[in-house]
């Protein structure tokens, strides 16, 4: 065979490869059902969809800064570029106001849409798919119920190949594992249900769990912490996890607090002022489950306390100025008795002791806001008052005095990317 017709053959092969893909890979279009928002529906079917929706975060990330609830656009960066949350409301032109139930499962089983387009995973099918026919029915009840809204979200901004849906076809035979959730014999009711929940609707291993070089969750460290939107998500299960009782969680569930282990800030923030309007016996499940991955056993923290480093002996006045009226232990008293900001003991908390500083750094420049109307822990935002000199410095003074881990290396490039997307939150 000539070198010409070897080439050939090959190319051949090729595209006769690429076709079968093609052909294999292909979803039909479902066909669209009478257009608009939907009132007549069972009461307590849609009332179950808000109380799932609030579980799984669907508001929050399917609405953009000062947009329209469940409009969309709201930009979500990858790896592989930035995603746009698309229109969830029943409009008939830019949401979705024409899917059947039969097309809202198939994007929440399959990932794949209406129109037969495959879905990026940044929308967490890989756990919705896990959800039972009646949940899928109640959230897609519930969305048909609120009001549309007319709003075309921008267009992805991904490179090529990324930006090749098809491609998805491929990624989902090896990392979609289709199918709703068992339970496990011999566990209780609520501990099934909670492991329901945080598997499936909660999809907490989206950002508990770190991901491979192609975006998918390593399922040999479920829920054994990962890096989300510039902060990291603690361990839930595992050696790296810290022990909490069902008690402690409920309660940092739904008001973001925790004597214990301290505030939620960032994601997490967000996250529980949505878990704050769910009904209690799910955040009990989810609570008993999460407990059962930890050790709480271990007791209380220990409270550390080294003293003022004297390699940052000038930064402990920064300290007194900004950080001790909350966090300084008074005689008689431990920190956040006596102030209204719910201050804790610093070692108590795991941004003090993460292998990284990002949380520690992301608390001091963007603070803790989420819950100040709900009389809830606040903490005021550093990243518009000190330079970045002096937060990289109350980092170290933080570490060095209140936990006994070794010093942190990356601080200074820490700072300057939180306050980087600082600036980019706040559009500056």
């Amino acid at each position: 065979m000539t070198m010409k017709r070897a080439l050939i053959a090959v190319v051949g092969v090729g595209l006769l490869v690429a076709l079968v893909a093609v052909v294999i890979a292909w979803q039909p279009e479902l066909d669209k059902v009478d257009a608009g928002r939907v009132t007549d529906a069972d009461q307590s079917e849609i009332a179950r969809g808000y109380d799932l929706a609030q579980l799984g975060n669907c508001e929050s990330c399917h609405t953009a800064a000062d947009g329209e609830p469940y409009a969309g656009g709201r930009a979500m960066a990858t790896p592989f570029g930035t995603i746009y949350s698309v229109n969830i409301t029943p409009d008939s032109e830019t949401g979705i106001g024409t899917w059947s139930l039969e097309a809202f499962a198939r994007s929440m089983r399959e990932g794949v849409d209406r129109e037969g387009g495959y879905l990026y995973p940044a929308f967490p099918y890989t756990h919705f798919t896990k959800m039972s026919d009646a949940d899928i029915a109640a959230v897609h009840a519930y969305l048909r119920s609120i009001p549309a809204v007319r709003h075309e979200a921008p267009e992805n901004d991904l490179p090529f190949p990324f930006n090749i849906r098809l491609l998805m076809a491929g990624w989902n035979l090896l990392f979609l594992d289709e199918g709703p959730l068992d339970p496990v014999d011999g566990q209780g009711e609520d501990w099934n249900h909670g492991r329901y929940l945080v598997e499936s609707v909660a999809h907490c291993g989206a950002c508990h769990t770190p991901r491979n070089a192609v975006g998918a969750e390593q399922s040999d460290a479920a829920l054994a912490g990962a890096e989300i939107d510039g902060w990291y998500a603690p361990a839930l299960a595992g050696d790296g996890a810290r022990g909490w009782s069902a008690p402690q969680l409920a309660t940092y569930l739904t008001t973001g607090f925790s004597r214990a282990h301290g505030a939620a800030a960032g994601p997490m923030g967000e996250t529980v002022g949505n878990l704050s309007k769910v009904p209690p016996k799910d955040i009990a499940a989810i609570a008993t489950y999460v407990a059962s991955l930890t050790d709480d056993d271990a007791g209380p923290i220990a409270v550390v306390d080294n003293g003022v480093p004297d390699d940052l002996a000038p930064t402990h006045a920064l300290w007194v100025g900004a950080c001790a009226g909350c966090h300084e232990p008074a005689a008689g008293s431990g920190p956040g008795d006596t102030n209204p900001s719910y201050g804790i003991a610093l070692s108590t908390g795991y941004a003090v002791h993460s292998p990284r500083p990002l949380n520690a750094v992301r608390t001091i420049v963007d603070g803790v806001d989420h819950y100040r109307d709900m009389g809830g822990p606040y903490m005021p935002a550093f990243g518009g008052s000190l330079t970045a000199d002096q937060i990289a410095d109350v980092t170290r003074y933080v570490r060095a005095r209140f936990s006994d881990a070794g010093a942190w290396s990356d601080v200074d490039d820490t700072v300057q990317t939180a306050l980087g997307q600082k600036r980019e939150g706040d559009g500056q």
